[in-house]
């Protein structure tokens, strides 16, 4: 059976209590679209007048004369800056106005399993040619349409792009130059539901989606007179350690420490980065069912840089490494050491573990994307198919 079979039942227990039904149109040769806000608002001096970036996402919109939107053929609203982890499916029963991305919780026609990836976190739209307007708007809980004309702010982005049908889209808005402070519009086309994945390993690929220059002249960051290492050169090299958790420490497993992961490379062109894996069941000594207590750790170094000949990394120059970790992860981490901390699945990071058939939890394999963006990490892990849970 397919996994939304919980996020159905939830969604028809709304309905029916609330005693109506929501119709959605049918999309003719739909695409799949799914979009965050990456901009970030530090107000200083020279900020204080700009437009916080709390956008409005408009897709073919209609203008009146003096180029204010009055209608658009799609509306993505509220759109507030993303969360550091995108989980695999939507939260059905959230009434949130307020959206960490699109379609969020807002009520559309959610794209379907795709080759036996749960897609519901992307949005169908209609394929081909659309002008795409990102505009800001007001800290307020009145949908864009309803504002006077002279609240619907300034556009920040307008341009066009091109669907194609039954196609899987990741859409961000980011600044292109960090002394500049543009913003763009950055589209990729995912390739993972056509790609030959197994069941048995977890994949991940990295981006880094930051503004031109930011690593030269953004600054440091000093934290009780400590450097921190949250600024990454365009070109790193990734190593991965996977952790078992004991006894609050963490221990890395064997076979599985400081193993080479390929490269994170500063671009904003939209093409796919490689993608890398690791196992499922990395402990021999697991029972094939549920991974156990971990956490996935990534440490980003520059060339020449490796976990075997870095040392302490606060006592390196900004550049040479930073970290990231993902899972459940003992209390005493260090923000030198590993200053980016995402949790994802609160028991085991990037792997799924959840209560399945008869089995509560039992680990899924998923597929990840790790992206940093100007200092910060965030997380996509899309989950595959599972039979729902079987209750004794």
């Amino acid at each position: 059976m397919k996994r939304y079979f919980l996020y159905c039942l939830i969604v028809g227990g709304m309905l029916m209590s609330s005693c109506r039904k929501t119709e959605y149109a049918t999309i003719d040769s739909p695409a799949y679209l799914r979009v965050f806000n990456n901009l970030d608002y530090s107000p200083s001096l020279d900020t204080k007048d700009a437009p916080q970036p709390f956008l409005t996402m408009l897709i073919d919109p209609v203008l009146d004369a003096e180029g204010i939107p009055v209608s658009a053929a799609i509306t993505g609203d509220f759109l507030d800056h993303r969360d550091p982890w995108a989980r695999p499916y939507p939260d059905a029963a959230s009434n949130v106005i307020w959206q960490k991305e699109y379609p969020g919780t807002t009520r559309v026609m959610a794209a379907p399993i795709l080759n036996g990836y749960d897609l519901s976190s992307w949005a169908q739209v209609p394929s081909g040619k659309h002008r795409i307007i990102f505009r800001t708007r007001p800290l307020s809980n009145t949908p864009f349409f309803e504002l006077s004309k002279t609240e619907r702010g300034i556009s920040l982005v307008d341009t066009t792009m091109e669907l194609s049908s039954k196609e899987v889209y990741t859409m961000h808005v980011l600044t292109e130059d960090y002394e500049k402070n543009n913003p763009i519009m950055y589209l990729r086309r995912e390739t993972f539901p056509n790609q030959p994945f197994v069941d048995s390993m977890v994949y991940v690929n990295f981006y880094n989606l930051s503004s031109k220059g930011f690593f030269e002249k953004a600054p440091n960051e000093i934290i009780n007179q400590v450097l921190i290492s949250t600024k990454l050169r365009d070109t790193m090299n990734v190593y991965c350690t996977l952790n078992r958790k004991n006894d609050g420490s963490m221990t890395p497993i064997n076979g599985f420490d400081g193993v080479p992961m390929g490269r994170i490379i500063r671009s904003l062109d939209g093409a796919v980065a490689p993608y890398q894996r690791f196992p499922l069941f990395p402990d021999t000594s697991s029972n094939r069912v549920f991974t156990g207590n971990m956490s996935q750790q990534f440490g980003f170094y520059a060339a020449g840089f490796n976990p075997q000949n870095t040392g302490f990394p606060d006592n390196q120059a900004p550049g040479i490494y930073s970290g990231l970790i993902m899972g459940d992860y003992a209390d005493n981490v260090l923000a030198s050491s590993l200053p980016f901390k995402i949790k994802g699945d609160l028991r085991t990071g990037m792997i799924i573990s959840i209560h399945s058939g008869n089995d509560n939890p039992r680990s899924f394999s998923s597929v990840n994307t790790v992206e940093y963006i100007n200092r910060k990490f965030y997380v996509i892990t899309i989950q595959r198919s599972f039979e729902p849970p079987v209750y004794q």
